[in-house]
């Protein structure tokens, strides 16, 4: 196979992206702690939420969030998540993305330190799903929803992985749900945090890309398109 200039350089420029995207990374919270009111009917963990880096190297990530081991009437009615503190959660963008199940698509608030979690804290993002009607509107047993979020350059999980302010309640958490059944509530935490991918190489806070990698990785690939240059003009020259 004949190889060109062009060729080469396209063939760089994919492998240095995809390097880059390598970094992609998922932070999945497994709700099974109560801070408050009765645990919920089902198996923990009740309910789970997903971080997933999708951008190349940054800027989109996909949150899903299910309800799988919730049973009997329990449903979810409220749902609270961070963002790092240096940046502006008003600025996010939610897209829907795809769901399961059959319920109302939850009303999206955002807002530094806005939203008081029973007495977890005070978050940034609030998932409001329906708390009325049957298991046709609620989000419930087996249902599942997943999100695009955009809106701010280089965004990624662990922008999400981060603990409430303290509002003089029992603890700080990375996000907190509240769970419904009749009469019967609960505020239910995160007790397990899962990381895949590059997330467990990086802090719970934002972070300065690593620019000496990418300016390593693109000086190679720059300096062997050079080589293969003067080749392809030695061949050339009769």
């Amino acid at each position: 196979m004949k190889l060109n200039l062009k060729s080469v350089v396209g063939i760089a420029a994919i492998s240095a992206a995809g390097v880059l995207s390598s970094a992609a990374s998922t932070v999945t919270y497994d709700f099974s702690q109560v801070s408050s009111g009765s645990a919920p009917a089902g198996t923990p963990p009740w309910v789970q939420a997903s971080f997933t880096d999708v951008g190349m190297p940054a800027d989109t990530v996909q949150l899903t969030l299910s309800a799988g081991n919730l049973a009997g009437s329990a449903y979810v009615s409220c749902w609270y998540f961070n963002i790092d503190s240096l940046l502006d959660p008003t600025a996010l963008q939610f897209t829907g993305a795809a769901s399961s199940g059959s319920f109302m698509a939850p009303a999206i608030s955002t807002g530094a330190n806005a939203f008081k979690a029973g007495s977890d804290g005070k978050f940034d993002i609030l998932f409001a799903f329906s708390s009325t009607g049957d298991d046709s509107t609620r989000f419930t047993s087996g249902d599942s929803v997943t999100f695009t979020i955009t809106g701010i350059g280089g965004l990624t999980v662990q922008d999400f992985n981060q603990l409430s302010t303290s509002a003089g309640g029992v603890g700080a958490y990375a996000s907190a749900v509240h769970i419904q059944s009749g009469e019967s509530t609960a505020w239910v935490n995160p007790s397990t945090t899962q990381i895949q991918g590059n997330a467990d190489d990086v802090p719970p806070q934002r972070s300065v890309p690593d620019a000496s990698t990418t300016i390593a990785l693109l000086g190679t690939s720059l300096a062997g398109i050079a080589v293969l240059r003067r080749k392809l003009k030695s061949r050339s020259t009769p």
